[in-house]
């Protein structure tokens, strides 16, 4: 009888010691997924073309190899980490095993085979994982590695064969734009105008346009010298930034004391808000021409254009940068009324391009407003495209639907060092 047990326990070794290395390199294969997706979503130089990379990142990663050398790199270091992750899973497991109880003969030893199994391989992805990050931050504080210093592939996946991406973009203004500080305060005006003709439509009157004045006026005092030095000399582009937060943490007060439906109100601010800052510009002077689908989707591109650089001549932005869509997808969208699929092929019937926003002055406004929970901010980007584009298609059953993103253009695999330094506008155009 103690042969037997003796022998069982052998036999639960092994296996633990089986099932172990099988699952460590499991857990290896999903780390080598996640490092090497995000070396390739590394958002340094162009970046409108790192999202739209990001977009089409699961099929591109089917096409995508490396040096040779760079592979041998990486597979000689997977390997000495499989080695040392499968020593500690056996080490932990087999005293384990040992020393389970003796009243049965086999079903306590494979209760704490399977426990000891799971904690092993949790334990053992853990280590892979902690030497690994420490392996990229050294590499990215000494450059280590070819990868690192090629430039970045800008390609689009198309069933094998790769083109070129096409990219729009301004030149930057280096900080030798001065902000316009009359546009700048219209900005927030029409914000205060909307807001209140939004409350009334929402059955709501208790909110003047002098109490909102005072609201603001009172956070202003409150929270002033929270944001600014009194000795210190406050910048246009600093003082609008703090001016946004004040307004849009005042309409956030005012929405959750007053319990107003966000949804709807949210949609009619951002349109209001947009189509008011349209009528004091010229952006859709020519649009009445346009009459075929394909010249109305032609100048909601050039629209967009248009609505960035206004943004940056006034100092909102730094730069901007807009992702050309390919010929093929604009003719598939021009003469595709609704998504279709057959047995050989699908037609979608939407199209996607992206506009980066370089250095807005709003920026941190947008991000202290997110983090303390609140979800109406200043994008005064977003909110003009949207409305610009809207208009470009008139009667035409088109919906445009813009998220935004925050970006960090340049890479590091440590998150601490991550700075948001661009917000990105992801366009989709959507027939009916």
């Amino acid at each position: 009888m103690r042969r037997r047990r003796n022998f069982t326990r052998a036999i639960g070794v092994l296996i633990a010691a089986a099932v172990c290395t099988i699952s460590t390199s499991l857990a290896l294969s999903l780390t080598t997924f996640s490092t090497d997706a995000s070396r390739r979503n590394t958002y340094s130089g162009n970046t409108v073309e790192s999202i739209d990379y990001l977009f089409t990142q699961q099929q591109t990663l089917q096409h995508m190899h490396v040096k040779d050398h760079d592979c041998n790199y990486d597979c000689h270091r997977r390997d000495l980490l499989t080695t040392l992750s499968s020593f500690i899973c056996l080490s932990a497991a087999s005293p384990a095993l040992a020393a389970g109880p003796e009243g049965n003969d086999f079903e306590a030893p494979m209760n704490g085979l399977t426990r000891q199994i799971r904690t092993s391989v949790v334990k053992g992805a853990q280590v892979i994982d902690k030497i690994d990050s420490r392996w990229e931050r050294f590499s990215d504080n000494f450059g280590l590695g070819d990868k690192r210093n090629q430039p970045k592939r800008n390609v689009i996946d198309a069933g094998g064969n790769e083109r070129s991406k096409k990219v729009f973009k301004s030149e930057s203004n280096n900080g030798n734009v001065v902000m316009d500080e009359a546009f700048a305060d219209n900005l927030l005006k029409r914000c205060d105008e909307a807001f209140l003709a939004c409350l009334k439509t929402q059955n709501i009157a208790a909110i003047s346009k002098e109490s909102l004045l005072q609201k603001i006026n009172d956070t202003t005092n409150l929270l002033r010298k929270s944001f600014f030095k009194v000795s210190s000399q406050v910048n246009a582009q600093e003082e609008f930034n703090f001016n946004c937060y004040i307004h849009f943490r005042v309409y956030n007060e005012i929405l959750v004391n007053e319990k107003v439906f966000f949804p709807s109100f949210l949609k009619d601010f951002e349109s209001s808000v947009g189509k008011l800052i349209l009528q004091k510009t010229s952006l859709l002077q020519d649009s009445a021409t346009k009459t075929t689908l394909t010249e109305r989707l032609t100048n909601s591109l050039i629209i967009t254009d248009a609505a960035a650089t206004l943004l940056q001549n006034k100092g909102i932005i730094d730069s901007w940068e807009r992702s050309i869509p390919p010929d093929d997808d604009i003719e598939d969208w021009a003469t595709t009324s609704k998504s279709t699929t057959t047995d050989n092929f699908y037609v979608s019937s939407d199209l996607e391009y992206s506009l980066a926003l370089n250095g807005d002055v709003t920026l941190n406004s947008q991000l202290l407003l997110q983090e303390l929970g609140y979800r109406l901010y200043p994008s005064f980007g977003r909110w003009l495209v949207h409305e610009a584009v809207l208009q470009c298609f008139g009667n035409e059953n088109v919906k445009v639907n813009i998220d935004d993103y925050y970006m960090d253009t340049s890479y590091n695999s440590n998150p601490e060092l991550f700075e948001v330094k661009q917000v990105l506008l992801n366009i989709v155009l959507e027939r009916d």
